[in-house]
């Protein structure tokens, strides 16, 4: 796959139609993908529990080794665990036109589900990937794992220079596997669609007047060394893993000794073992053994059973690193305690997993502004600095990665509300309350058509000072 990939850089890098100067830069970004796809690919493997044994050849037979296949998904539970705690829900904007717009964005392109996808890819592989194309007028989001995306950091700018997404893979005549069949190079005055012919590329310019490159990237973890972040599933989660899944293949092995009666017969003179595999005779009931040449009888003797403690307190400990390499609780990661946890406790095992959602969602909030001003632009017909200079005060909107109980928020907004009585007539109290972008739009809706209907029943209501009793002349 590697050396396939090698050649498709140039082939793709020598499309027809690609201008000259940009031939450097489409090779540059599919070595970047070819580089980084394998361990990408890994990654995923251990996402989706597609990791096998790594027996050391110590402790069990290769012949069990190969027949026992278990397997142990904390690498996608460390994953869900944060990313369950990152729920988009929509734009925020002082201009009431502006919101209006961005929800029916929202909306078009189901901009809330499509994040939690480009968010799980996030945390897999390091980076998610969002692109903004213009549809005829209308803005097309759509967004990209780092499996099948590349890109080049303008650190001056704080923002990409260029990117390269693989947009459609397929087994063409000829072919083994799945090639790339259509790549969209994205650069900051046009964005080029290279297309595979028969035999050859073709290059496909459209231009564009955003001002910048239509990719916007949302990394995990970033840092002044990495842009583009770090994979949640690290190299010390997936070590953890190997031993994990190690162990539960130990621990399946000792599970069937120990159901069996170990009974041996001592004293004889013929080999137990007969030429037959070693561990033969531990797997049997009843281990028969002739007598010796003397006339002697076997002597009767049974081992003591094989305790599991020592196994599954390992797995515990193996558990708890990986608790405390994710920041995620012990007990979601299936080991749980003796005794049940206060409420206190869970919340203080939770702690470490809301600070990292917070500050998430406070990155990937980043992103989605700019994916937001660029959505604006392809809509308005304008460009990405027009949009953010306009003065909207654009924010996306989380939910609480805490989960705090009903309770606890209606107590600390009332508090909030009698210390500062202007923030009741602020849709910020209902944010609080964790009310969903659909539920605030409902409530004042209503609130407004409750409005109306006092209006309107205020003129119907005598005056003060008027007669609102029978006004029926006497006979």
């Amino acid at each position: 796959m590697a050396a396939v990939n090698m050649e498709l850089a140039g082939q793709v890098a020598a499309a027809e139609g690609l201008r000259h100067e940009d031939k450097a830069l489409v090779r540059e970004l599919m070595d970047t993908w070819r580089t980084h796809r394998s361990r990408n690919m890994l990654r995923e493997d251990y996402y989706l529990g597609h990791i096998g044994v790594k027996d050391l050849g110590i402790a069990m037979p290769k012949a069990l080794a190969k027949k026992i296949n278990p397997r142990v998904d904390w690498p996608k539970k460390a994953v869900h665990a944060l990313a369950d705690r990152s729920v988009f829900n929509g734009f925020t904007a002082d201009d009431d036109a502006v919101t209006m717009q961005l929800r029916d964005i929202c909306a078009d392109n189901q901009l809330e589900a499509l994040y939690r996808k480009n968010l799980i890819g996030e945390l897999k592989h390091c980076c998610g990937f969002w692109t903004v194309t213009d549809g005829g007028g209308k803005p097309i989001i759509s967004a990209y794992p780092a499996t099948a995306a590349a890109a080049i950091w303008d650190d001056a700018q704080k923002r990409i220079k260029a990117g390269l997404v693989v947009a459609e893979s397929k087994k063409m005549p000829g072919d083994t596997e799945r090639v790339p069949t259509v790549v969209h190079l994205l650069m900051e005055d046009a964005l080029v669609v290279l297309t595979r012919g028969s035999g050859h590329w073709v290059a496909d310019y459209m231009e564009h007047g955003m001002g910048r490159c239509l990719m916007e990237p949302m990394p995990y973890d970033a840092t002044l060394e990495r842009p583009f972040g770090s994979s949640r599933i690290s190299r010390s989660v997936m070590s953890i893993t190997d031993d994990a899944i190690r162990q539960r293949a130990r621990m399946e092995v000792a599970s069937e000794s120990a159901t069996l009666p170990q009974t041996w017969l001592l004293g004889t003179y013929k080999k137990m073992i007969n030429g037959q595999n070693k561990y033969d005779a531990s797997m049997g009931a009843v281990n028969e053994i002739t007598k010796d040449i003397d006339g002697d009888s076997p002597t009767v003797w049974q081992s003591a059973q094989l305790q599991m403690a020592p196994l599954t307190e390992y797995l515990r400990q193996l558990a708890c690193q990986m608790s405390a390499v994710t920041n995620v609780p012990v007990s979601f990661f299936g080991v749980s305690n003796d005794n049940p946890s206060s409420s206190d406790a869970i919340a203080a095992s939770l702690e470490p997993l809301v600070i990292d959602a917070k500050n998430l969602n406070r990155e990937n909030g980043n992103a989605l502004r700019n994916v937001a001003y660029m959505a604006l632009a392809v809509a308005n017909g304008t460009d990405y600095e027009t949009e953010r200079d306009a003065g909207y005060n654009l924010n996306p909107r989380f939910m609480s990665p805490a989960y705090p109980s009903i309770v606890s928020l209606s107590d600390a907004a009332l508090k909030q509300v009698q210390g500062l009585p202007k923030l009741a007539n602020s849709d910020v109290v209902l944010e609080m309350l964790d009310y969903t972008d659909e539920q605030i739009q409902r409530i004042n809706s209503d609130n407004k058509k409750a409005q109306a209907s006092a209006a309107v029943a205020s003129l119907f209501e005598p005056k003060e000072g008027e007669d609102g009793g029978d006004t029926s002349q006497p006979a």
